[in-house]
């Protein structure tokens, strides 16, 4: 049984957590398009930064505030300049590579790669790739939390929990009943909530799931679901990022939504012409 989440929050809290929504800016990987793009929050224009010329997924920053986006069909893992408006290669040969997690201290990045279903690590400095975790079935969303745990959404319906030294699976937390590609997809922490969040779309419906998190990592069957079924029609939740305010930033195919954690509403929804992975414009909230 899903547990029910009870938030007490002061309405000066709750403005607090809100207000900062109009100055952020958020990159976006254009799936359809094909491009890198930039939306302001408070004003929605978009703008394309990037013609990529093939679909990307997933998108991430490293401390440079430079771009760093999969491109599953090519294998290829690149790097893109916002102020040089220079693209490169950081890694090739890694077909299905979608999500991306940069890792503490800044010197390795992971990539989930979606079949066969493992985990890579890329090392910045020698450039190099090598396995970490193997045999998850699929592999979408990973992320660590603050205690230094890493999680991955694996085989669609279900989150693990993996050593980051060996790449054992320590434990599993089933979503939903497994059907067909249903379950979560990108996957991240937030500090507000000292929680895991997951999008979902499953038999269940689309929406947003939260995982909290100790120094031990997740307790399995302890989980919340928050749908918005109705407010995605036609889209489906699939990247996202916290601004460790109380805000969570998702894009969802069509649409690029704000869920404000503590009313559990969707304060700002965009409609775009894709969206796949977004990652926050540093110094923009």
């Amino acid at each position: 049984m899903i547990p029910f989440r009870r938030v007490l929050l002061s309405a000066f809290t709750l403005l607090t957590a809100i207000s900062p929504l109009f100055a952020q800016q958020l990159y976006i990987t254009n799936e359809p398009l094909m491009t890198l793009e930039r939306l302001n929050i408070g004003t929605g224009a978009l703008s394309t930064l990037y013609n990529i010329g093939a679909k990307p997924d997933d998108l991430t920053l490293n401390s440079l505030g430079q771009l760093i986006y999969t491109v599953p069909s090519t294998g290829t893992v690149y790097l893109y300049d916002p102020v040089t408006s220079t693209n490169s290669v950081l890694a090739s040969g890694l077909p299905y590579a979608r999500d991306l997690a940069i890792e503490p201290g800044g010197n390795t990045m992971l990539i989930a790669i979606y079949s066969p279903g493992k985990i890579m690590r890329y090392d910045f400095k020698t450039k190099t790739t090598v396995a970490l975790a193997q045999k998850l079935g699929s592999c979408d969303g990973i992320t660590y939390d603050a205690y230094g745990n890493l999680y991955a959404v694996a085989n669609h319906n279900t989150i693990v929990q993996i050593d980051p030294s060996t790449g054992a699976v320590l434990k599993t937390l089933t979503l939903e009943a497994h059907y067909k590609t249903n379950g979560a997809d990108g996957l991240t922490y937030d500090s507000f909530t000292r929680s895991l969040w997951a999008t979902h779309a499953g038999t269940t419906g689309k929406g947003l799931i939260q995982i909290p998190v100790t120094a031990s990592g997740f307790t399995t069957g302890n989980f919340s679901l928050y749908l918005f079924t109705s407010q995605l029609s036609g889209s489906a939740p699939d990247g996202l990022k916290s601004d460790g305010k109380g805000n969570l930033y998702v894009g969802a195919i069509h649409t690029v939504f704000v869920y404000n954690i503590a009313s559990n509403t969707i304060t700002k929804s965009f409609v775009v012409g894709g969206a796949d992975g977004v990652s926050l414009v540093p110094g923009t909230y």
